[in-house]
C-alpha cells in the first residue's frame, strides 16, 4: 500500500476568518458543496481521492479466518462466566460506551455472562495529543480476567488512527472502527455514522488498518444507511469486508433513530446482512437486546454470531445470565446489590487509572443508570446522589436507599424492571410528588405537563448526554 498525504485537521469549515477575501470564501463554499451535505458542520475537510491512502485492488487483503471469533471465545472461556449452556458458542457482548464501558463495569458484566467487551470509544487524535488521555486509554494494565477485549477507535484520519491502533493493539484482542455514533459531535468530527457516507475515506481507513495490523482483527461497528434500501447498506458492508474487515457489528437502526425517535431495531435487515456476509466474517447484532429472552429471539431471527447490548446492560449487568420467569420475576441480584458490587470493583480498579473512565463521574453515571427508577421517584434521594462528591457520600446515598426500601412492606426485588432503558421506548405519565414524604416511591397522580416538578440533572446537563455509540 502506498502512503501519500495525511488528512489535515482544519477549522476553516467551522469558522470563516475575518481577514479572508471573497475568493477564499468562494473556494470554501465550493469545497463544502463538493464534500457532501453535512460538511458545513465539520471540523475536518473531506479530502480528494488523491490525498487518501491508495487502495491497491490488485492485492488481496489479509486472509480472514471466519472462525477467529469463536476460537477467541473458546480460548478465554472459563467456569466463572456463567454463560447459558445453549449460548456458549455465541458472543455476548458489552457495547463500546463513552465513560460507561469502563474496566470495573466490564468486569461486573463478565461475572454475569458477558464473554466479549469493547472499551469506550477512543478518540484517536486526542490519544496522540493528550498525555493524560493516552494514559487513560492505553489498556496496558488491563487484568487477564478482562479478556477478550476489543478497543474501539474513532476519527477521520487514516494515519492518526493507525498510529493509535499500533500503540493499543498489543494489549487487546482487536481494533474496532466506530461508524455508529449518530451524535452531533460525530458529525462535526467526521466520524461515527457520518463516516459511512464518505465511502472513499472509510474504505481507505479500513484498508490502511488491515494492511498495517496483519496480526490484529480489524472490525467495524456500523448503522444502517439512512433513506436508502438495505441493499445499499449491504453493498457498502461488502466493500468493507473486501478491504479486510474481520467482523461487523450491525446496529439495526439508522443515524436518525436516536432519543425519542429510537424506534425498533430492524432485525430483518441484520438477517439480510448475515445471509450476504455471514459465511465470510462474524456478524454481531445490535439493537433491542434488553433481556436473555431478547438474546435468544434475536439470534434466532438474525442467525448472527452474537449480540451486543448497550443501554439495557448498563441498567442491568446480569442481562446475559438472568432468566426472567413466566410470571415476570427476576432471579438475579437487586439494583442496590448491583450498585454496591460495582462500587467495590471501582475501588479495586479505579476508572480514572487506566480503567477508561473518569473517576467519580463514571461511577455516578452507573449509579444513575442502575438506580434510575428510585432516582425518578425520590427527588430528595436524587439530590443527595447529585451532590455526592466522595466515596463516603455515595455510601451514605446507598444507605439512605436501603432504609427507604426496607420501609416498604411490599418491596420485592424480584419484581424490579427496567426504567432508564425505557425512557425513549414508552410514554411515562406525568406525576407529582409529595415533598413531605421522604419515603414515597410511587406517583401520587397524573399532573398536567405545565405543572411538572423539575428534577435536577444528574451530571450537570442532560441526563441523556452520554448515550452509547
Amino acid at each position: 500500500m502506498t502512503v501519500t498525504n495525511v488528512l489535515r485537521y482544519d477549522k476553516s469549515s467551522m469558522n470563516a476568518g475575518e481577514n479572508k477575501n471573497d475568493n477564499d470564501d468562494d473556494d470554501n463554499n465550493q469545497r463544502v458543496q463538493e464534500a457532501g451535505p453535512y460538511s458545513i458542520y465539520r471540523n475536518w475537510r473531506v479530502p480528494d481521492k488523491a490525498n487518501l491512502p491508495v487502495i491497491d485492488n490488485t492485492t488481496s487483503p489479509n486472509k480472514i479466518n471466519c472462525n477467529w471469533l469463536k476460537e477467541l471465545l473458546v480460548q478465554h472461556c472459563n467456569d466463572t462466566q456463567n454463560v447459558p449452556s445453549d449460548l456458549v458458542d455465541k458472543a455476548l457482548v458489552v457495547a463500546p460506551m463513552v465513560e460507561q464501558s469502563d474496566l470495573p463495569f466490564r468486569l461486573q458484566c463478565r461475572k454475569y455472562g458477558a464473554n466479549l467487551c469493547f472499551t469506550p470509544m477512543i478518540h484517536s487524535r486526542l490519544f496522540q495529543e493528550n498525555e493524560r488521555y493516552r494514559a487513560k486509554f492505553l489498556c496496558d494494565n488491563t487484568p487477564p480476567e478482562d479478556r477478550p477485549l476489543i478497543a474501539q477507535l474513532c476519527g477521520p484520519d487514516p494515519y492518526i488512527l493507525l498510529k493509535t491502533a499500533k500503540e493499543i493493539a498489543p494489549f487487546v484482542d482487536g481494533i474496532d472502527l466506530n461508524c455508529g455514533c449518530p451524535q452531533g459531535i460525530a458529525r462535526r468530527g467526521l466520524y461515527g455514522a457520518f463516516l459511512l457516507e464518505e465511502e472513499d475515506l472509510l474504505l481507505s481507513i479500513v484498508q490502511t488498518l488491515v494492511h498495517h495490523l496483519p496480526d490484529t482483527p480489524v472490525s467495524v461497528k456500523v448503522r444502517l444507511l439512512p433513506d436508502v434500501p438495505i441493499e445499499k447498506s449491504i453493498e457498502l458492508y461488502t466493500k468493507l469486508v473486501d478491504c479486510g474487515a474481520s467482523m461487523l457489528t450491525i446496529h439495526g437502526r439508522t443515524r436518525h433513530q436516536t432519543n425519542y425517535r429510537t424506534g425498533p431495531a430492524d432485525w430483518n435487515a441484520i438477517r439480510q446482512v448475515v445471509d450476504a456476509l455471514g459465511h465470510r466474517i462474524p456478524i454481531l447484532a445490535n439493537g433491542m437486546i434488553a433481556s436473555l429472552k431478547d438474546v435468544r429471539e434475536c439470534l434466532s431471527a438474525t442467525n448472527a454470531a452474537g449480540v451486543v447490548s448497550s443501554e439495557a446492560i448498563l441498567e442491568y449487568p446480569p442481562l446475559f445470565c438472568d432468566e426472567v420467569f413466566s410470571e415476570g420475576k427476576r432471579s438475579g441480584p437487586s439494583r442496590l446489590e448491583l450498585v454496591r458490587e460495582y462500587l467495590d470493583l471501582a475501588k479495586k480498579y479505579p476508572p480514572q487509572i487506566g480503567g477508561q473512565g473518569s473517576g467519580l463521574k463514571s461511577i455516578r453515571m452507573h449509579v444513575h443508570k442502575i438506580l434510575h427508577s428510585e432516582l425518578q421517584c425520590n427527588p430528595k434521594f436524587r439530590m443527595q446522589c447529585v451532590n455526592a462528591d466522595s466515596w463516603e457520600e455515595l455510601e451514605e446515598c446507598l444507605e439512605s436507599l436501603r432504609q427507604i426500601l426496607d420501609s416498604r412492606s411490599n418491596y420485592d426485588s424480584t419484581e424490579e424492571g427496567l426504567s432508564w432503558y425505557l425512557r425513549h421506548r414508552q410514554e411515562r405519565p406525568k406525576v407529582i410528588y409529595d415533598d413531605t414524604n421522604d419515603q414515597q416511591q410511587l406517583p401520587v397522580k397524573y399532573k398536567p405537563p405545565d405543572d411538572d416538578v423539575p428534577l435536577p440533572p444528574f451530571f450537570g446537563n442532560d441526563d441523556d448526554s452520554e448515550d452509547e455509540y
